[in-house]
């Protein structure tokens, strides 16, 4: 699988005062070139990541970008769902969840809601829990200890996403707890081809708890926030 290379060798890496890029060699098993361009925000609290896949084969491949960011122990992963919707006004299906073979939806980590799924990461809970979505709303956010960081990300309603068509996944064991975006499935040409992908991060200080009334008083404003700043 292209998915599965170690980063364990040295990168290459520029600042121009703003942006910091760094880049990979191309990996041996897949032709693969994997860049990422972190850009501060001069005015706040924003970072801009641009993830990128360049295709060095001599022929096409298909690839997703695969954004994995893992946070420290004792947090909280928010993400929110696409509006509820009352029967019989709304009949068609919504909201695709996708369960790994080891996922335990009774998993006292686990806090399904009506409006947000929440996982907490316990360090004294070794046993791995992982779930994906198709998350439209566009953006999740982390908490610990009265620190908030949110991920916006986009959607594309025309593109086709992996693994059975998540744009959102975590991941948590012991150690740490994953939240991944993934960009669409798309078709990279050959001989230098790309495909980019971007995040814009941002972090606040508030104390949110697991309350989804205090979610939407805390948190929505703060996505809000995020978006207007515009990096």
């Amino acid at each position: 699988m292209r998915t599965y290379f170690l980063d364990n060798s040295a990168i290459k890496h520029s600042w121009d005062g703003k942006t910091l890029k760094l880049t990979q060699d191309v990996e041996t098993t897949t032709g693969i070139v994997k860049e990422i361009e972190v850009t501060l925000d001069s005015k706040g609290n924003h970072v801009k990541v641009l993830h990128r896949l360049i295709n060095t084969n001599m022929w096409d491949i298909e690839a997703s970008p695969w954004a994995m960011s893992v946070m420290a122990q004792g947090g909280r992963l928010i993400l929110p769902q696409e509006p509820f919707g009352a029967h019989p006004e709304f009949l068609l299906p919504a909201r695709p969840l996708v369960l790994w073979r080891y996922t335990d939806m009774k998993d006292p980590r686990w806090i399904w809601g009506t409006k947000y799924i929440q996982l907490k990461q316990n360090p004294k809970v070794a046993k791995k829990q992982k779930a994906g979505l198709l998350n439209k709303v566009g953006w999740g956010a982390y908490y610990l200890n009265g620190q908030l960081f949110i991920k916006r990300y986009p959607y594309n309603p025309e593109a086709t996403y992996p693994d059975m068509g998540c744009n959102t996944e975590t991941f948590t064991n012991d150690e740490m707890l994953e939240f991944e975006t993934l960009g669409p499935l798309t078709k990279i040409p050959a001989d230098g081809g790309k495909v980019e992908y971007v995040e814009r991060w941002s972090l606040f200080k508030v104390k949110v708890g697991e309350d989804e009334l205090e979610i939407d008083k805390k948190v929505l404003p703060l996505v809000k926030k995020a978006t207007k700043a515009g990096i």
